[in-house]
């Protein structure tokens, strides 16, 4: 079925107003900017090299004329000058000089940032015993480490501060500050022990370091140390970095107690897959199955099983295979996912009687899983091939009343022979407040000039400030669509739509169409209908972030 003529609806409404697109010629730089343009500037070129010149001296460390050149940057762009005090603040040594710039502060979101900034221009002036007291004061333990390390200390204070970094490498649970101190520690002492290395592979595995976590797991392993959860999270490593016949021999070595020996037999059968091993890994998944039929690696050992039997077209015998996990374990966490497939199954093989008991069992028993809409959506299916249109047509309904703006939702709809948006060309007519606009401003600024740190800072405060109304909330998905933001802005169109209402305008912000005037000019110049290529693009978009955050959920489970 085509994906393209289940979003016209929804898709001619965005494309019939400039909703996302600005059409004033002098604020196009800005649109370029907030983009990502590096080549439009919107700001003065005088104002703007001056600044650029303070960046370079800070770089280069001349603290003092870096100084000099942010404050008077700071006088010449007045909307910008909170952010210019601070860069002067950064790299002023007196504490008095730079209580003086935090007094000229005007914003919050510039206030926020004071009390880090004291603690870098502590650091960038060689005030190491302040800077690390400032950092340990905002909780940042890392950075007041890296201080206690490097640069050099007495050999005590190092000593010290190894094992407190080793501590911190065991207990973080923020995997970036994780592979930052892994980072560190690997930099600054270049011997390690194989308690070291333990310590290390526990912690790399876990934060998406597989490379150092083998590394780490092979010297420590090797010396002896670690349990049988090393033994696996080894196997999961080398599983991770494709080398499936490490992994498959590491696994093999997991006999007991009887949950970690199942779950390793099932990563060790995934390896033999990997492979190509397939009968191997079909003969290891039935023996998990055998052997600890009670085991939640089981279920999934089962749930594979129909996979493989799908791949090899035996569709009747991976129904049987689902059929089976499901009367062992019909609540575990596959049950809802074998439950979905068998109903699909049942629904290909004609049997649409059997599919639509599976359907509706899933939709009674776990109403608000993800595989939901879908059940509800091939449940009218079932039912319509089964001549029961009250049915079909209440599943059908529930849908569209469900998630409106879901692909089940204009699939049920066409179903039902209904339109989930009204046809509406009239202009939208956004609110504006004044403080996102303000705001917006001074991104646009700091983006010209290459402050994207700060533009950050900006851009949260704004998205996390967007919710203090639903007036505010719309003025500022608006003010984010065709920026560098798009993903906020749509989020917030989104939540305008569940919290404010289907509008039009609302609709509009949750599916953006950039570039409309282009995309409709290449469009027809190729002979193709601009609505569909706009619902082709808005299908692709969301399918690949659906396979990113699958890749993701993968990789954290591997």
């Amino acid at each position: 079925m085509a994906i393209g003529p289940l979003l016209l609806p929804l898709i001619a409404l965005v494309l019939s107003s400039s909703a996302c697109q600005n059409s004033n010629p002098g604020q196009k730089d800005s649109v370029a900017v907030l983009a990502g343009d590096t080549i439009k500037h919107v700001l003065p070129t005088e104002a703007r090299a001056l600044v650029l010149r303070a960046r370079e001296l800070d770089r280069a460390d001349s603290l003092e004329a870096a100084r000099a050149a942010y404050e008077e940057a700071a006088r010449k762009l007045p909307q910008l000058s909170d952010w210019l005090y601070l860069r002067a603040a950064g790299v002023t040594a007196d504490s008095s000089a730079r209580a003086a710039y935090y007094s000229k502060l005007r914003t919050d979101v510039a206030r926020d940032r004071v009390r880090w900034t004291d603690a870098i221009a502590r650091e960038r002036t060689r005030d190491f015993a302040g800077a690390i007291r400032a950092y340990n004061a905002l909780g940042a333990r890392l950075d007041a480490l890296r201080l206690r390390i490097n640069p050099p200390a007495d050999e005590a204070s190092r000593v010290a501060a190894r094992g407190e970094l080793l501590t911190f490498i065991s207990n973080s649970n923020n995997s970036a500050d994780t592979r930052e101190a892994i980072d560190l520690f690997d930099k600054v002492f270049t011997t390690t022990t194989p308690s070291d290395e333990l310590i290390i592979a526990r912690a790399a595995a876990k934060s998406g370091l597989p490379d150092r976590a083998a590394t780490a797991y092979a010297k420590s392993l090797g010396a002896g140390l670690g349990d049988v959860s090393d033994n696996i999270a080894y196997g999961s490593v080398l599983f991770r970095l494709r080398r499936y016949g490490d992994a498959a021999t590491q696994l093999a070595k997991v006999r007991a107690p009887p949950k970690l020996a199942a779950a390793a037999q099932y990563q060790r059968a995934r390896a033999q897959i990997a492979l190509g091993n397939t009968e191997a890994g079909r003969s290891t998944l039935r023996a998990i199955t055998v052997a600890y039929p009670t085991d939640t690696s089981a279920a999934s050992a089962l749930l594979l099983l129909a996979d493989l039997a799908t791949d090899d077209n035996r569709d009747r015998d991976a129904r049987q295979t689902l059929m089976a996990m499901l009367r062992r374990f019909p609540t575990g966490r596959h049950a809802t996912n074998a439950r979905f497939r068998a109903g699909m199954i049942a629904y290909i093989q004609n049997d649409r009687k059997a599919a639509a008991a599976e359907f509706d069992s899933l939709l009674t028993r776990d109403p608000n899983s993800s595989e939901a809409l879908a059940a509800g959506y091939w449940a009218g299916r079932s039912y319509a091939a089964l001549g029961d249109k009250t049915r079909s047509r209440a599943r059908w309904r529930s849908v569209v009343d469900k998630d409106p703006l879901s692909y089940y939702a204009v699939m049920a709809a066409k179903r039902l022979d209904t339109t989930l948006v009204a046809s509406d060309r009239s202009p939208s007519n956004y609110g504006r407040i004044p403080a996102v606009d303000t705001a917006l401003n001074r991104i646009v600024g700091l983006k010209d000039l290459g402050m994207d740190v700060e533009a950050g800072f900006e851009n949260d405060r704004l998205f996390r400030d967007a919710m203090a109304n639903p007036t505010r909330m719309v003025a500022t998905a608006h003010a984010l669509a065709g920026t560098d933001q798009a993903s906020r802005s749509i989020a917030l169109g989104r939540r305008a739509l569940d919290e404010v209402g289907h509008s039009p305008e609302n609709y509009r912000l949750y599916f953006p169409v950039l570039e409309r005037e282009t995309l409709i000019s290449s469009s027809k110049e190729n002979g193709l209908d601009p609505v569909i290529v706009a619902a082709l693009i808005r299908q692709e978009s969301n399918l690949i972030r659906w396979r990113l955050r699958r890749l993701g959920r993968e990789a954290s489970c591997s």
